[in-house]
């Protein structure tokens, strides 16, 4: 007669089985119950609570912890190594964080000007909503959000998929987990409302996880992915934390909407085109697909 197994070496077996679902069977419940806090508050007890707290803590316990115990537990130490190399490798070609710092918020930008006509702001106005509204907001945005999200969205999730069914098909399969992440920003518009705007997330967030895909693959650094994704936001939103991103103080009397998230739909999608659906993912290598310490791609792959 066998011995009977310890619950907790039942738990880590199940989640080494089936990390993915395990990721998502922490992050959804625990990071949304955590998320829908000022949602809850504001319908049941009138009450305004301030919606950012909430969500860099849904986002660090619902999201990044999983991530690394996850990796804990399937892939060891070397495998939280591994993902931690990603998260701060900084050494990297000048034009990625070009990417980050000028193409994202100039393709936003056009987007806006496309739909809204030019800014009328210039001179200090136009260097402050640039300081304060975009490299302000942009860090701010990584340091306390996009940066563990995205360590938890491409590092972990994206990545894992990627490994098992490439990199089109792992994009497809995060896009709508990314878009139901932010179900809490949608609620308060009605039920149609917030439907709408939940299908326009989806819509975008496929073609945005081809583009952090392709950036993940090609620099091996989730850093970089953060500020991606970070510099989106701050070109519109802001972080949530010291006033608004850069479009809101060029268009004073204009509601300029989530124009990022068209401009990175559609770099998205140009990536894709330009890869040929590759999006620069190499087959990782026995030693080092155990630990998904997945490197920039040389240069001349793509």
């Amino acid at each position: 007669m066998s011995a009977p197994v310890a619950p907790e070496r039942r738990l880590a077996g199940i989640i080494r089985r089936h990390p993915v679902a395990s990721f998502l069977a922490w992050s959804f419940p625990v990071g949304q119950a955590i998320a829908f806090q000022p949602v809850v508050a504001r319908a049941w007890w009138d009450v305004d609570l301030p919606t950012a707290p909430f969500v860099v803590l849904a986002n660090l316990v619902g999201l990044l912890l999983p991530a690394l115990v996850i990796t804990r537990v399937v892939d060891g130490r070397a495998g939280v190594r591994a993902l931690r190399r990603r998260a701060v490798r900084v050494r990297l070609p000048l034009r990625w964080y070009g990417l980050a710092l000028v193409v994202v918020p100039v393709a936003t930008t056009a987007v806006a000007v496309a739909l809204l006509g030019s800014p009328e702001v210039t001179g200090w106005a136009l260097a402050s909503a640039l300081v304060w509204g975009l490299l302000v907001q942009l860090l701010l945005g990584f340091l306390t959000t996009n940066w563990a999200e995205e360590v938890a969205w491409t590092g972990f999730l994206q990545t894992r998929l990627q490994d098992r069914h490439g990199p089109v098909r792992a994009a497809l399969a995060t896009g709508p987990l990314f878009a139901l992440q932010h179900a809490s920003l949608a609620a308060g518009n009605g039920w149609l409302g917030g439907a709408a705007v939940l299908l326009f997330v989806t819509a975008t967030s496929i073609p945005f996880r081809f583009l952090q895909g392709w950036v993940a693959n090609r620099t091996g650094s989730l850093l970089v992915v953060g500020l991606v994704h970070a510099a989106g936001n701050a070109t519109t939103d802001g972080s949530g934390f010291g006033g608004p991103g850069l479009l809101p103080r060029l268009y004073l009397d204009d509601a300029v909407g989530p124009v990022h998230l068209v401009a990175s739909a559609v770099l998205g999608l140009v990536v894709l085109a330009a890869t040929r659906g590759r999006l620069g993912h190499r087959a990782p290598t026995p030693e080092v697909g155990a630990v998904r310490a997945t490197g920039p791609v040389p240069a001349g792959r793509r």
